[in-house]
């Protein structure tokens, strides 16, 4: 079973499961099996203390669920209604005895609805017998633990309900969702920077792009006035050594202060009060990734086959961005569903794009075997024969799938978020909404004698204020492409 998987008739229905599981727990009372009638019920072990304890040891893993607030939910649908703006509050002198003028506030309301995530694990009978293991079922259940762990922190930042429904949405796409998001006024949007390429320190003079302490300066100044207070950072460990790059030429070797010893890297301390962390219990997380090479792996049986064509063609663009980026390019598709990736398809040739030109993806997927749900599009820098991933879309449900790539999202980068962790109403800005916290259910025992059992964890990462948040985008990294 897959971390996110769940039945395929309805995949935010949970009255099926709901039923069977009232079933089970009906089948018997009592806790000695043996004097159970009816049937063994079916019991469900919390494992809350197991996950704290999972997530103390494997905070380098686990960083953001380490520290995120966990709230209880008791619908599969969480509805969310923010006041998102008090009104005007320019005109409300008045003269003696006029009456007060009316000012309705702006009502923002949000809908978030819950996945599940689970994993089963397995015990021989002959290992529970031996010594080689200590505790061979808490070691599963650990390692079970520990896999849902890094599944929801993988998903924290890279979910997308557009491409896998099963999955909840994380941050790169609710951030980067409210910052286009045309209905809502700018100051109720995230603040997106787009690095075009650049690492930490660097500029592009023909773009008019710089990447310095600067643009945290400015992006922390447009978040204050969006109500936000930037103080903490997030990004691929691959990053990590331009955060140092940034504040080396400064470097004093004390053996009594780590920061100007750089033994810890220092704050970003901005302008207008935000101090933003980069270290300790944010910075660097190892399920935060960068876009990079994709290869077949999950379910053989289960997930999609490879698309079974794949067009390029180049055309003139307005809104084209790959001025500063024309040259030769090679693409290539692969098909995601839930249960895997497939291997890639590439086009026939290279196509050819010149300044103020954008790309058209026509691609055609396998009728046969499962449908995919999204495509994973990688291409390469111009002139270059190495593909990584550059964006993740929704498959159509007519057949052929089509994408323009103006080049606004460049393959083979890395991003860094940057979160406001408590809203002005001091309620946490990101938690994790739980209805069912993170719990082990033990399965019969087959004809094999094999210990069996299911870790599970039904919730969704809802993060309240998006435009208290930041994201930066396309930032050139070590291994990738720029």
């Amino acid at each position: 079973m897959g971390f996110f998987d769940q039945p395929e008739e309805n995949e935010f229905d949970t009255s099926v499961q709901n039923e069977v599981l009232e079933k089970a727990l009906e089948a018997g009372y009592g806790t000695d099996a043996a004097k159970f009638t009816g049937g063994r019920a079916l019991q469900r072990e919390d494992l809350e203390a197991t996950l704290v304890s999972v997530l103390d040891v494997k905070q380098k893993d686990l960083k953001l669920f380490h520290k995120l607030h966990k709230q209880n939910e008791t619908s599969t649908v969480h509805q969310l209604d923010r006041m998102v703006g008090v009104g005007d509050d320019e005109f409300l002198f008045v003269g003696e005895g006029e009456e007060a003028k009316e000012a309705d506030g702006e009502i923002e309301r949000r809908i978030f609805q819950t996945k599940y995530i689970s994993t089963e694990w397995k015990v021989t009978h002959p290992a529970t017998l031996t010594n080689n293991v200590e505790s061979a079922i808490n070691v599963q259940k650990i390692a079970g633990t520990t896999r849902v762990g890094k599944a929801v922190e993988r998903g924290i930042f890279h979910g997308d309900s557009t491409v896998v429904p099963k999955q909840f949405d994380g941050l790169l796409k609710t951030l980067t969702d409210s910052s286009k998001n045309a209905d809502l006024a700018k100051e109720h949007r995230a603040v997106l920077f787009d690095a075009r390429g650049l690492e930490i320190g660097e500029k592009n003079d023909a773009l008019s792009v710089k990447f310095n302490e600067d643009t945290f300066n400015e992006i922390a100044e447009e978040v204050f006035n969006r109500g936000g207070d930037l103080s903490e950072a997030y990004f691929p460990p691959a990053l990590a050594g331009q955060f140092w790059n940034l504040f080396s030429d400064r470097l004093r070797y004390s053996t009594g202060d780590t920061h100007t010893g750089l033994e810890k890297l220092p704050d970003i301390c901005t302008g207008i009060g935000s101090t933003i962390k980069i270290t300790d219990d944010c910075g660097a997380d190892k399920m935060f990734k960068v876009k990079g090479e994709v290869v077949a792996k999950g379910n053989g049986e289960k997930r999609p086959n490879t698309p079974t064509g794949l067009t390029a063609v180049a055309s003139a663009d307005s809104a084209s961005k790959f001025n500063g980026f024309a040259g030769d390019y090679l693409y290539a598709v692969h098909a995601v569903n839930s249960f895997g990736i497939s291997a890639g398809k590439e086009i026939a040739a290279a196509v050819t794009v010149a300044a103020g030109s954008k790309v058209t993806l026509t691609i055609t997927p396998d009728s046969n075997g499962p449908r995919p749900s999204g495509f994973i599009i990688t291409r390469s820098a111009a002139g270059g024969s190495k593909l990584m991933e550059m964006v993740r879309i929704k498959a159509s449900p007519d057949g052929t799938t089509t994408y323009i790539d103006l080049n606004e999202e460049l393959p083979g980068t890395g991003s860094i978020v940057l979160l406001t962790p408590v809203t002005d109403e001091m309620i946490p800005n990101l938690s994790f909404a739980q209805l069912m916290g993170l719990s082990n259910f033990d399965l019969p025992t087959n004809n094999q004698l094999t210990h069996r059992g299911v870790i599970a964890v039904y919730g969704n990462a809802e993060l309240r204020a998006p435009e208290h948040c930041a994201l930066i985008k396309n930032i050139g990294c070590r291994g990738g492409l720029y």
